[in-house]
């Protein structure tokens, strides 16, 4: 592995601060105090999610959610083909 290269961090866009719901808390082992920035909750969801949770976030969040899915490259390529259907056939 090469460690001369420089890394990207990415940048957060969505720093909008929101509650946890209750059902999500254990994704959120990391924050204790119940309150998390838009994209890393959404991040979360997408990367720890069952199908009809990442569906949930689509519905309350379209475009944060289209956004954040093709941004992180972590992000599995299952979520990413039905974040995008979703969109193209704007449910």
């Amino acid at each position: 592995m090469k460690t001369r290269e420089k890394l990207e961090r990415l940048k957060i866009e969505y720093k909008e601060k929101i509650e946890i719901p209750e059902k999500y808390k254990k994704f959120f082992w990391d924050c204790p105090s119940g309150a998390v920035i838009l994209e890393k909750y959404i991040l979360r969801i997408l990367t720890y999610g069952n199908f009809e949770e990442i569906r949930e976030i689509y519905n309350r969040y379209p475009e944060e959610t289209f956004k954040i899915a093709f941004k992180y490259p972590e992000i599995k390529r299952g979520a990413k083909f039905w974040i995008k259907r979703w969109k193209e056939l704007k449910i």
